[in-house]
C-alpha cells in the first residue's frame, strides 16, 4: 500500500506501536491493545462531496479503513472496532437509502461490516427513519448495536446493551447507550413504542453484569457529548441530561475507556476519574486509536498504562473493499442529486444568511408558510456555503439547504413566546464592543434561526435577553398577549436547541411530509425559480458594524 508523504507523518504512531510491539517481551504477561473507533460517519463512506458533486480527500469511512488496516498489521489479533453512532442519516447516500432504493444491506452497514467492527452505539439520528428501518437495518450488521437505555413498553429490548469479545484470552465487554434527547427530536418516531432512558444507571447496571462475567477490560461506547449543556430544558421536558460521558467517567470506577461522540468534536486523550476518553472527529475524519497495555497479575489482566491519539483520513487512500461495499449506494446518490428539478436566471447562495435577511432562507420560510398555512415561520440557515447556481437547478442543491429530515409542524404561540424566540435565537452571537466572540462557539449554527412574517431587529450591542429591540407583525407592534400561527420544523416543536418557550404551545398543524421534500416539490411545481418570487426583507442586525465580525465567524465555525 502507498502513502503519500503527508499520509506517512499522520501514520508515525502506528509505527511506535509497531516499534513498541516488537520491542517488548513477547510472554503472555504483557499484552497491548488498540481500540479504534470513529464516531457520528453521519453517511460519509466513500471520498465524495455530493452537494459540490467533487472527491472529498479529507473524511470517509473508505479512508479510516486504511487507518484501521494498518493498526491491524501493527497489532495483529489485537484491535478492536467500534463506533459511538449516528451512522445511518447525514448524506443524500443514506436518504437515498431509507427513502428512494432497496439494498441488500444498507450501504452504510456494508461498509462497516466490510472493516469489521465488533460494535456500535446507536446514535439519536439512527431514529430518523422510523424504528422499522433502524430494527431491520440492525440485523444485517455483522456485529451489534448498542443501547442500553433503550426500553419498549413490553417485551425484550431491541438492542443489546452490551457484548463481550475476546483478544489473545483478554475478555472485553463492549458497553453501549445512547442521548435521551431523541425522545424529544423523535418523538413522532419513538412515542409509545421505545424511551430512551439515562445512560447512567443503564451503563453502571451493564458494568456489573460485565464484572460477574469477569470481564478483563471494560470499553463504554456512548453517543453523548462530553459535558456540554443539554440542547433542551431538562426541566421543561422532564428528560435526563443530554452529554454525560465526563460525569460517567467520575461517578462509575472500572470503566478503562470511554468513546464517546455526538458533540461533532473530537478530544485525543482525557483521563477522568481513572477512565480514558476520546472522541475522534465527526464524518469519518479522524479515527481514535487507545492503547490498552494490559499485565497479567494474579491469575488475571488489568489495565497498567493507557493513551490514545487521533489520525486523520485526509491523504490516506480509500480502502478497496469498503469502496465496492458502498459503491451502489454512492453511484445511487449520485445520480439522485444531479436530477434537473427546475431553473434559475440567478446565482442565489447562503453565504450571509446568518447576519442579513437572504432569498435562499426566504425560499424556505414561504414554503413552510404556505404549507401550514400558518402566520409565521422559521428556519435555521444550516450551511452557509449552500447555494443554486444559475441555470438548472438540480435536487442536490436544493438537498444542501435542508441537509435534515425534520418534518413541517406549526404551533400557536403568544407575542411573548414569539420575543422569547427570538432572544433565545440571539443569544448565537456575542455582545458587540465588549470584547466577547462575535459567535459564541457552545452555540451551534442550526439553533439560530430567522422568522418570516415578523419584522424585528437584533441589536448585538446590546446584552443576551434584551436584543430585540423593534417587532411587529403586519406593520402593528407585537404586544405579549398577541397570537399567532408558527410554522417550524418538528426538532423545534420538541424544544430542541432550548426554545423550551414552545412546550406548552399547542399544536395546530402537523405532517409527515420532511421539509427538503417540500422544497424539492416547489422547484418541480414552479419550474422556474427567482429570488423576487419570495425575498421580503423583514429582519436585520444592528449596529450595522457588527455584521463584517458575525459573518467572518460563521465562516470559521462549520456546525
Amino acid at each position: 500500500m502507498r502513502f503519500s508523504a503527508r499520509a506517512a507523518l499522520v501514520l508515525l504512531p502506528l509505527a511506535t506501536i509497531a516499534a513498541a510491539a516488537s520491542a517488548r517481551p513477547r510472554a503472555p504477561r504483557e499484552l497491548t491493545l488498540l481500540v479504534a473507533a470513529t464516531t457520528d460517519v453521519h453517511g460519509h463512506l466513500v471520498g465524495w462531496d455530493y452537494y459540490a458533486n467533487r472527491p472529498d480527500t479529507a473524511r470517509g469511512l473508505a479512508r479510516a479503513a486504511t487507518i484501521v488496516d494498518s493498526l491491524r498489521g501493527a497489532a495483529p489479533g489485537r484491535v478492536v472496532l467500534v463506533d459511538a453512532g449516528d451512522m445511518l442519516q447525514g448524506t443524500p447516500l443514506t436518504y437515498v437509502a431509507a427513502r428512494r432504493e432497496h439494498f441488500a444491506v444498507h450501504p452504510v452497514i456494508a461498509a462497516m461490516n466490510a472493516m469489521r467492527y465488533d460494535a456500535a452505539a446507536v446514535g439519536n439520528h439512527e431514529f430518523n427513519y422510523g424504528l422499522p428501518l433502524l430494527y431491520a437495518t440492525a440485523k444485517e450488521a455483522h456485529f451489534p448495536l448498542l443501547a442500553a437505555n433503550a426500553y419498549p413498553p413490553a417485551g425484550p429490548a431491541p438492542f443489546p446493551g452490551r457484548t463481550m469479545i475476546e483478544r489473545k484470552g483478554v475478555r472485553i465487554a463492549l458497553i453501549g447507550a445512547t442521548t435521551p434527547g431523541s425522545n424529544a427530536w423523535d418523538h413522532d418516531n419513538l412515542a409509545g413504542k421505545l424511551t430512551i432512558g439515562a445512560i447512567l444507571p443503564a451503563v453502571r447496571a451493564q458494568l456489573d453484569s460485565a464484572r460477574h462475567e469477569h470481564a478483563d477490560v471494560v470499553v463504554v461506547v456512548l453517543h453523548t457529548g462530553l459535558d456540554e449543556p443539554s440542547s433542551y430544558d431538562t426541566i421543561a421536558t422532564r428528560l435526563p441530561s443530554e452529554n454525560v460521558a465526563a460525569e460517567i467517567a467520575r461517578q462509575l470506577p472500572g470503566i478503562d475507556l470511554i468513546v464517546y461522540g455526538h458533540s461533532h468534536k473530537q478530544m485525543a486523550d482525557t483521563v477522568i476519574g481513572g477512565a480514558l476518553l476520546m472522541q475522534p472527529k465527526n464524518w469519518a475524519a479522524s479515527v481514535g486509536v487507545a492503547e490498552l497495555h494490559l499485565q497479567h497479575e494474579n491469575g488475571q489482566w488489568r489495565v497498567a498504562s493507557k493513551r490514545s491519539f487521533l489520525i486523520p483520513v485526509a491523504g490516506h487512500a480509500q480502502d478497496a473493499s469498503v469502496v465496492q461495499a458502498a459503491s451502489a449506494g454512492h453511484h445511487a446518490a449520485r445520480k439522485y442529486v444531479a436530477s434537473v428539478i427546475g431553473s434559475t436566471d440567478t446565482a442565489w447562495s447562503a453565504d450571509s444568511g446568518r447576519v442579513v435577511d437572504t432569498p435562499l432562507a426566504d425560499l424556505i420560510l414561504d414554503v413552510e408558510r404556505r404549507t401550514a398555512h400558518a402566520d409565521l415561520a422559521s428556519t435555521a440557515v444550516f450551511d452557509v456555503g449552500a447555494k443554486i447556481d444559475s441555470g438548472a437547478v438540480t435536487v442536490g442543491e436544493i438537498a444542501r439547504l435542508y441537509p435534515y429530515e425534520n418534518t413541517l409542524s406549526a404551533v400557536r404561540i403568544t407575542g411573548a413566546q414569539l420575543r422569547a424566540y427570538l432572544e433565545h435565537s440571539a443569544r448565537y452571537y456575542g455582545t458587540y464592543g465588549t470584547g466577547e466572540p462575535a459567535v459564541h462557539s457552545g452555540v451551534p449554527g442550526y439553533n439560530f434561526d430567522v422568522v418570516s412574517g415578523a419584522e424585528y431587529t437584533i441589536d448585538l450591542s446590546r446584552p443576551v435577553g434584551s436584543r430585540i429591540t423593534s417587532l411587529s407583525v403586519r406593520g402593528r407592534p407585537v404586544s405579549d398577549a398577541d397570537t399567532f400561527t408558527l410554522a417550524l420544523n418538528n426538532y423545534r416543536r420538541s424544544g430542541g436547541g432550548g426554545y423550551a418557550m414552545l412546550k406548552d404551545a399547542p399544536e395546530v398543524y402537523t405532517s409527515t411530509s420532511e421539509i427538503r421534500d417540500l422544497l424539492i416539490a416547489e422547484v418541480e411545481r414552479r419550474k422556474h425559480i427567482s429570488p423576487r418570487d419570495y425575498f421580503q426583507r423583514n429582519w436585520s442586525i444592528v449596529p450595522a458594524a457588527a455584521i463584517p465580525p458575525a459573518y467572518a465567524a460563521n465562516h470559521h465555525y462549520t456546525q
